[in-house]
């Protein structure tokens, strides 16, 4: 009897486990950049850089352009934004991939054109390869970036090199030999000077990207500790595609030659 009980308790333990809804696993989220400002709605904290949160945590969007870009080892990089379904507060969006760059030299007008517009993202230093017969470079014909700063319209030559033309944040924002605080963003125009025909032609408008060199390593920092790859490329490409959707159009060897130096 005793054992025709315990087979009747199994059966009913198997059914029931048939109907028994399984709780949604709650997965952990790493914060690599917070844009605008959201907060835990538990503490009251702001959201901020190196955080880790459950993914049923509830948040406060205090804008909304306010997000976040956050990683999951597991799920990989998502977008955090405000959420417009009513009783929920936010939702993670797929990131940014494979975010095509521009690579090899400029030979026509109309590449540099091409090259610099909307937002461009230099990370410290980034070389410009351009044909010299087409655009010939010495000590007078060369490039020159115009823009304002404090109210004065600062000209900047830019030094070249080997065929490169060299645009260094530095060396930008240092004017009559003291170096400015370097904004994060700042509308430039590209001009190409050739001083024997005194001729000079504007190529194009642009907003120069300049993130702070510290902020960006931290936030670097905790996207690469939480990829599950080690190749160089993919890499490249997750680094490249968090930077074009959170600041600007990156180029791939400005940001292969920025990972090398820091990382």
């Amino acid at each position: 009897m005793k054992i025709v009980f315990a087979f009747i308790l199994l059966l009913f333990g198997l059914f029931i486990s048939n109907f028994v809804i399984e709780k949604p696993l709650i997965d952990n989220y790493k914060v690599i950049k917070v844009d605008g400002k959201i907060l835990y709605e538990k503490s009251g904290k702001n959201m901020t850089t190196g955080d880790l949160f459950a993914s049923n945590e509830k948040l406060s969007f205090l804008t909304q352009e306010s997000r976040a870009a956050v990683i999951s080892p597991i799920k990989g990089r998502f977008v955090l934004t405000p959420n417009s379904i009513a009783g929920e507060a936010s939702n993670l969006l797929p990131a940014m991939s494979n975010v095509a760059t521009r690579s090899g030299a400029i030979n026509s007008s109309f590449d540099l054109k091409n090259n610099f517009q909307g937002d461009y993202l230099i990370l410290e230093e980034q070389k410009v390869a351009v044909n010299i017969a087409s655009f010939p470079l010495n000590e007078k014909t060369f490039f020159y970036l115009q823009y304002e700063l404090k109210g004065e319209t600062i000209a900047k030559k830019l030094k070249n090199q080997n065929g490169n033309i060299i645009l260094n944040t530095q060396d930008i924002y240092t004017i009559d030999g003291i170096k400015m605080p370097i904004p994060l963003k700042i509308k430039m125009s590209l001009y190409y000077k050739v001083e024997k025909d005194n001729k000079t032609t504007k190529i194009s408008d642009f907003v120069l990207i300049a993130p702070d060199n510290e902020n960006l390593k931290s936030e670097i920092k905790v996207l690469l500790e939480n990829l599950n790859t080690k190749e160089t490329d993919v890499i490249t490409e997750e680094v490249a595609s968090f930077l074009y959707e959170f600041y600007g159009k990156p180029q791939t060897e400005n940001v292969k030659y920025w990972l090398q130096n820091h990382f």
